[in-house]
């Protein structure tokens, strides 16, 4: 009986050994915000930076509909800034020349989720996707990107 029981103990363990690895979560992170009340954050990359505006804006700027106001600049290969709002769907600007990009001081690593207001970002080696409570958003990398 004893002999069975470890027989089973074994398979068991080889069993889960080879089962495919659970997806893990994406760890949580924050930044503080700058002198101006913004966020700012980057991907490993560096291609692509964000600025959070929280609601009722910052001194240096103001959301059209109060805020709060989600911007993230993909550098390239061509340069489009996508904007997510306090409601609606996102927009995507397609921009030429604009330098505002990106500064590295906070960077939202691989695996990594930034929250704040009602945006997430999940940094992923195959871009960043963004989203609003609600559903609306937007995903960014090098070979493309895409808002709904």
């Amino acid at each position: 009986m004893r002999v069975a029981a470890v027989v089973m103990l074994g398979l068991a363990a080889a069993a889960l050994s080879l089962a495919p690895a659970l997806p893990t979560a994406a760890a949580d992170r924050s930044f503080m915000p700058d002198a101006y009340g913004q966020i700012i954050f980057v991907t490993p990359s560096r291609n692509i930076g964000c600025t959070y505006i929280p609601k009722g804006g910052t001194e240096m700027y103001r959301p059209d509909d109060g805020g709060p106001e989600l911007g993230c600049d993909r550098i390239g290969p061509k340069y489009i800034r996508l904007i997510l709002s306090a409601s609606g769907k996102a927009f995507i600007f397609e921009m030429e020349g604009d330098t505002a990009c990106c500064d590295d001081v906070n960077v939202l690593n691989y695996g990594e989720r930034w929250k704040a207001g009602p945006f997430t970002c999940t940094s992923a080696e195959t871009g960043l996707t963004c989203r609003r409570k609600g559903g609306h958003g937007f995903f960014a990398s090098r070979d493309g990107y895409s808002v709904d």
